[in-house]
């Protein structure tokens, strides 16, 4: 079926043989099987310099500039367009057109890879799923996790991730979902909205795109997502807190600040701690259900699903646990981190290192002042900070009491000093945005 867009789209084909394609892979030292190499030109390369390499290493075929043909050998299988990004976009636009199954698509601050990860896990026991791999959620992302999929597939669960107002609306115009889910609005990448405002705009877009005859799953707990204005779809709500069409009750938190929650009479027990880990539960829950799955089936689902590396992952080490939370932070998800922290059952201390919140723009200074004062009013003993803005966080820790909280210039150097400071019984969360790679830090204290 994939090969048969090649032969009615904007391109021209040069010793393209009619096997069936699988996919399209950007990286040309690793090329899966049966894979068209797309060879885009970014800021700091062009992909064209490696086609060669590409085709040596198994690509089938690569998608190229036509500025590119006149230096390319006679024998090289080429898809030839105007422009590989464009190229990119059209293949992946025909291809969605062939699909039949349903389309879910996810946005969101905080929680949406958690969630989108937690529905397919659910979906996955009564159906086959294509879903977004690993972080495949941008303009690059999205038409590549389109162009992966087999077409057998029941159903598609899709992230969509944003930096700039207008970003979801063009991801959109590949894809019209059937389904949508902004799982939250808060202050992340506000460096490039400029505000929460507009923050909102740009989630909006993801609701404005599903199609007339679907539906939205819209988060009642969060204001600025329950605004959204009603129209002829069916909105279907959910939530802790407040009313809801699906409702899940807060039963108890356990020592892991893992929450246990209650709807119509059944309990469940989630192994990822903090408050974001159970409203991911509620959206998990409303949307598999509103599919038709069994009730006692979510639930088992729900309460098998375990946090990857990265988003929550708990360990014990030497008697210390270390909660690996390090994929991303904004000022919303790192609060809630701390309330989690804080909801923890500790013999000894509870100790929390964090990285810069990147992409905050003129919020730098205050967001990260204003961890400095959730970190301080949360009890925590010691704070360990590293990257530019976090020297905030430890100044403002300070003046409001937290008597341990110190800025390091290296990894070394916090990891030395860290390893000195925690005793079997400690806690130690460890929270960054992806740019400072916070989980470096624990990889240092393990080999210390």
């Amino acid at each position: 079926m994939k090969t048969t867009l090649l032969h009615r789209g904007p391109f021209t084909l040069r010793n393209v043989n009619a096997a069936e394609f699988k996919g399209i892979s950007i990286d040309s030292r690793n090329i899966p099987e049966a894979h068209i190499f797309c060879a885009l030109k970014g800021e700091h390369t062009d992909g064209h310099r490696f086609v060669s390499k590409a085709l040596k290493n198994g690509a089938v075929a690569a998608l190229v500039n036509k500025g590119y043909v006149k230096y390319a050998a006679v024998d090289e299988a080429l898809i030839i367009v105007e422009n590989t990004y464009q190229g990119l976009v059209d293949m992946a636009s025909l291809y969605v057109k062939e699909l039949s199954m349903p389309i879910l698509a996810i946005t969101g601050s905080v929680g949406k890879t958690s969630t989108r990860r937690l529905i397919s896990h659910i979906l996955r026991t009564k159906m086959t799923v294509a879903e977004t791999p690993k972080n495949f959620n941008n303009h690059i992302g999205l038409p590549i996790s389109i162009l992966q999929m087999s077409g057998n597939e029941d159903i598609a669960v899709l992230e969509m991730g944003t930096s700039a107002i207008g970003e979801i609306r063009d991801l959109c115009k590949i894809v019209a979902p059937d389904f949508g889910m902004i799982t939250s609005i808060a202050h992340a990448h506000i460096g490039g909205f400029g505000s929460i405002d507009n923050v909102q705009k740009a989630k909006y877009e993801l609701f404005d795109a599903v199609k007339p005859e679907g539906m939205l799953f819209i988060n009642n707990d969060d204001p600025r997502i329950s605004n959204y204005p009603q129209d002829e779809r069916k909105h279907i709500t959910y939530g802790l807190e407040n009313p809801a069409d699906i409702r899940m009750n807060i039963h108890d938190i356990d020592k892991n600040a893992c929450y246990r929650l209650s709807i119509d009479n059944m309990k469940i027990q989630l192994k990822s701690s903090g408050k974001g880990a159970a409203l991911n539960a509620v959206a998990a829950y409303a949307f598999t259900l509103t599919m038709g799955m069994d009730s006692k089936k979510i639930i088992s689902a729900i309460e098998s699903y375990e946090p990857s590396t990265g988003r929550g992952k708990m360990e014990v080490w030497n008697g210390i646990t270390l909660i690996d939370d390090t994929y991303n932070a904004n000022p919303f998800s790192v609060k809630n981190a701390i309330n989690a922290l804080c909801a923890m059952k500790s013999e000894r201390n509870k100790v929390m290192v964090l990285g810069d919140m990147l992409e905050m723009g003129v919020e730098a200074r205050s967001s990260h002042e204003s961890i400095g004062i959730a970190a301080a009013e949360a009890g925590i003993s010691h704070l360990f900070c590293i990257g530019r803005d976090s020297q905030f966080t430890v100044s403002t820790a300070k003046k409001r009491g937290l008597a341990f909280a110190e800025h390091f210039e290296t990894k070394i150097e916090l990891a030395e000093s860290l390893f000195f400071a925690i005793k079997p019984g400690d806690i130690v969360l460890f929270k960054g945005s992806r740019g400072v790679a916070v989980e470096e830090v624990i990889s240092l204290i393990k080999d210390m």
